[in-house]
């Protein structure tokens, strides 16, 4: 009978087996630490770091806005219209192999962010009589980067109506302020405001940088200094930044004239009064929306003839061209 045969024991053996699975751990514990620490670390950075960026590409185009403003100004009725191109990064390209990109999109939207002011005055005629007459001005459209972050806030910047705004989840805030600006001397107001319409409609979304041309082709600047003893000027204005246009126009008047007054506020608005004694200097609030998720923000500036009234308002309101992407010629048909 022929005895089974007896396996030999070889270490050498064991010893690469235990040696190879030893590798496959350092090198899976290697890996571990790329994907779940060092990328993570490194793709915040550089979304935190391409948000600045934009942010700063962003007020250059409002810049090259304010601008053309400042030339068709200069140049009176000679001015002839030129277009301004302004490079906007979108995203952020991933680590290769471990990480996706950061995508973002930047598109013009005419329709949005409409700005209203309303206001009576007085036109003097050659008979010595004086007409109240109304004036409704009104300016809408934005220019949007949206950018979805995976590790730094996602973030939204955007241009409306002469500002650069930043926007969060958690908060909103202007960058780059409009022209609102807001003088008293002698008891009396002086203000100036510029309202911005965007026109075109364009959107690309991606990583690259890409361009955003800007062309203004109409501006008009006017003066009113007749106002009437209870005469209000109302600014009213719909978007989704509107905390962002709150803090700022409440910010301005609140040190431009330095007024006491009541600060009310609910879960979803808040407003400032201002007053003199029981007279109403201006009124400034905001409400949000939940079935729209938008912002109404009101302004309210009082006339209030002998204690603080309304000595002039300058409003200049300014018509743009906008054009996104590699054919921004087909914006300007």
């Amino acid at each position: 009978m022929r005895l089974p045969r007896r396996l030999r024991s070889d270490r050498e053996g064991v010893a690469s087996t235990v040696g190879t699975l030893m590798a496959l751990l350092v090198f899976l514990t290697f890996l571990s630490v790329i994907v779940n620490q060092w990328v993570p670390v490194w793709s915040k950075d550089s979304e935190a770091a391409h948000m600045n960026v934009a942010l700063g590409q962003m007020a250059g185009m409002k810049g090259s806005i304010d601008l053309q403003d400042l030339a068709a100004q200069a140049s009176g009725s000679d001015y002839v219209p030129v277009t301004a191109a302004s490079a906007v990064t979108l995203g952020m390209d991933g680590v290769p192999l471990f990480g996706s990109p950061t995508l973002g999109t930047v598109a013009s939207d005419p329709d949005a962010g409409p700005f209203t002011v309303t206001f009576d005055y007085f036109i003097h005629t050659p008979s010595g009589s004086d007409i109240r007459t109304r004036v409704r001005e009104l300016s809408n459209g934005t220019v949007v980067l949206n950018v979805k972050n995976r590790y730094f806030p996602q973030q939204v910047i955007a241009y409306e109506n002469g500002a650069v705004i930043r926007s969060q989840q958690d908060g909103q805030v202007v960058r780059a302020p409009p022209t609102f600006l807001v003088t008293e001397s002698n008891n009396s107001m002086k203000i100036r405001m510029d309202l911005i319409s965007l026109y075109g409609r364009s959107a690309v979304s991606g990583t690259s940088t890409e361009v955003v041309n800007t062309r203004l082709f109409a501006t008009d600047l006017q003066t009113y200094d007749r106002f009437p003893a209870n005469a209000v000027i109302w600014a009213n204005h719909t978007s989704a930044y509107g905390l962002a246009w709150y803090q700022f126009l409440n910010s301005t008047l609140a040190s431009s004239l330095r007024l006491g007054g009541t600060y009310v506020f609910t879960p979803l608005d808040q407003s400032f009064t201002a007053r003199i004694g029981a007279l109403v200097v201006y009124k400034i609030s905001v409400t949000f929306i939940p079935t729209t998720s938008q912002y109404i923000t009101r302004l309210e500036i009082h006339n209030n003839p002998g204690i603080l009234g309304l000595d002039s308002f300058r409003l200049r309101h300014a018509q743009v061209q906008v054009g996104v992407g590699e054919a921004p010629e087909n914006a300007f048909k």
